[in-house]
């Protein structure tokens, strides 16, 4: 799944509103997008004051006491999907933040997936295989208003195990339309959007209806040629909130004409009518999104989001929970930051009382990302998501104090990325 990537420093966005990645790391600058376009052309794209040893990704350091934060990583990862051992086909890669619910059978579905869409089973989170069967596939539709090219199954939810309904990461690439992208740059021709499918056999087989009922969120403009890459991307899981009866996800919005960029907070109440999403205009709820291929004519800026927190979160939205020990929401993402003059990339969390304030980002571990790989790097990683197996939820919606922390690893062969990506998981420790 391709997501933009964050530009450099302490605040991202105020250096420069735009540009996602994609099936890789989408995490910096000018130069990120250069990599990013080289590679996702042809595939798409915490530790704590503590007394014990710290054990982090193979090949990295240390960190220093000082830059300790209250989350502790604990033990050695485990390696949840091989690529050389598990793929089914060479695009069968963990391409997405990891996903999880239990369907009425009590079976745990793990989705991280890439646009041909398959999942895990198994009796629970910690033993899940690999399935070769589809779920879901790609149209690879040339019509932008079909909202049907390439498509991540990126946020499932299930109110009772039978039908899952769930946010679709949708990708039109112009670039691999005849026609429909002059330059033939992937990165300059890449128009994204959030659509809706639906599964009534929990979770084996995903539908969607036709454009433009699929559509959840979507920019009031329509796909341009050569105009940058532009949209709504990466939606984070879907949280429900008892109090209220809400169901609530976090999406990325780039930057173009009057959508700021950042973090945007949407909310509904019916997951089965994709229409019902709105999206958090600054004050309430009230922003529909409009699909400009089905009205004649739009007030732009009446449908476009108003980010929360962007001086805290940036554009985080990859993993959303809310944790029951802290007895707030959660949100992890991979991001940047200046620190003492440098610039640190990692795996940053944030937490919250109500999804709208945030605190200020904080590292959970730095480590190598594709955007800032250079040859000889250890391997980079991307889409870090928390599951607790012990959540009562169905949907895996909480995580207690300890957890474990889902990313994908990227391989290379020599200096050339390859297809070769493993889903990875450690396990975390948060502490007050």
């Amino acid at each position: 799944m391709r997501v933009p990537p964050p530009v450099r420093g302490l605040r991202p966005d105020r250096a420069r509103r735009g540009r996602p990645g994609r099936p890789v790391s989408r995490l910096t600058a000018a130069m990120t997008l250069v990599v990013l376009a080289l590679v996702t052309a042809g595939f798409a794209g915490f530790a704590v004051w503590s007394f014990s040893v710290i054990r982090g990704f193979p090949g990295e350091k240390r960190p220093e006491i000082s830059k300790l934060e209250p989350v502790q990583i604990v033990g050695r990862e485990q390696t949840v999907f091989d690529w050389s051992r598990d793929a089914c086909e060479p695009r069968d890669i963990p391409d997405a933040p990891a996903r999880a619910f239990r369907d009425s059978s009590g079976q745990v579905n793990l989705v991280a997936t890439h646009y041909v869409n398959r999942r895990f089973v198994g009796p629970s989170l910690n033993s899940v295989k690999h399935q070769c069967g589809v779920i879901l596939n790609s149209g690879f539709q040339a019509n932008p208003a079909a909202y049907d090219d390439r498509q991540w199954l990126a946020s499932p939810y299930t109110p009772d195990g039978r039908r899952v309904y769930a946010l679709v990461h949708d990708e039109y690439q112009g670039n691999e339309h005849p026609g429909r992208c002059a330059t033939g740059v992937y990165l300059r021709c890449w128009y994204n959007a959030i659509t809706f499918a639906r599964s009534d056999d929990g979770g084996a087989t995903f539908s969607q209806p036709p454009a433009p009922r699929r559509v959840i969120a979507a920019a009031p403009y329509r796909y341009s040629p050569d105009s940058g890459a532009w949209g709504i991307f990466q939606p984070s899981n879907i949280v429900r909130n008892d109090r209220d009866g809400y169901y609530y996800a976090m999406v990325f919005a780039q930057h173009h004409k009057s959508q700021q960029r950042g973090t945007c907070l949407i909310r509904t109440r019916a997951l089965a009518q994709p229409a019902s999403w709105r999206a958090w205009d600054g004050k309430n709820f009230t922003v529909r999104f409009a699909d400009p291929y089905s009205v004649a004519q739009i007030a732009a800026a009446d449908h476009v989001c108003t980010p929360v927190s962007f001086d805290e979160i940036g554009d985080m939205s990859h993993s959303l929970t809310y944790n029951t020990y802290l007895q707030k929401y959660m949100l992890v993402s991979p991001t940047a930051q200046e620190d003492r003059g440098r610039t640190v990339y990692g795996f940053y969390y944030s937490t919250s009382d109500d999804l709208i304030h945030w605190e200020p980002r904080k590292l959970i571990r730095e480590v190598s990302l594709l955007s800032t790989h250079k040859c000889g790097d250890r391997n980079p990683v991307m889409y870090p998501s928390v599951l607790d197996p012990r959540s009562g939820s169905r949907n895996f919606e909480t995580v207690g104090r300890t957890a474990w922390m889902y990313f994908t690893r990227y391989h290379y062969k020599g200096c050339e990325l390859t297809l070769n990506r493993d889903l990875v998981r450690v396990r975390v420790r948060f502490s007050k």
